[in-house]
């Protein structure tokens, strides 16, 4: 039944493991230079934020958007997701920072993920 709501799919991208002469990852935006490692269905809900102003900040709008997933979709806290439309392949949310992942249980175990993913756009 869960499965059967899951109308989306989520393009996972990740970073390619390199570091620089710091110990740093080369590529911080694995956006830009990661691979497609892992597809999974999910199911992408409303978003909810706003603009935020703040030292570093100006009119910068951060929504954060919750997906739900099967358990052991392949997709960590450091990686970037795109997600599309099964149906029509149109994008539903663009390259997006994975902000928390948790598991949710129910009395039989663990049920479903839920992911929520932070968009941030606005003046450059």
């Amino acid at each position: 039944m869960f499965a059967g709501l899951l109308l989306h799919t989520a393009e996972v991208y990740r970073r390619t493991g390199e570091l620089d002469r710091f110990g740093q990852p080369v590529d911080q935006n694995p956006t830009i230079t990661g691979p497609l490692t892992a597809t999974f269905r999910c199911r992408l809900t409303s978003g909810r934020g706003g603009r935020v102003n703040d030292e570093r900040s100006r009119d910068v709008f951060e929504v954060t958007y919750d997906l739900f997933a099967e358990v052991g979709a392949d997709v960590m806290e450091e990686d970037t997701v795109k997600v599309v439309d099964s149906n029509t392949g149109a994008v539903l949310l663009p390259y997006s920072k994975v902000k928390l992942k948790e598991t949710k249980y129910d009395r039989n175990g663990a049920h479903h993920l839920e992911i929520q993913v932070v968009v941030q756009r606005g003046a450059l």
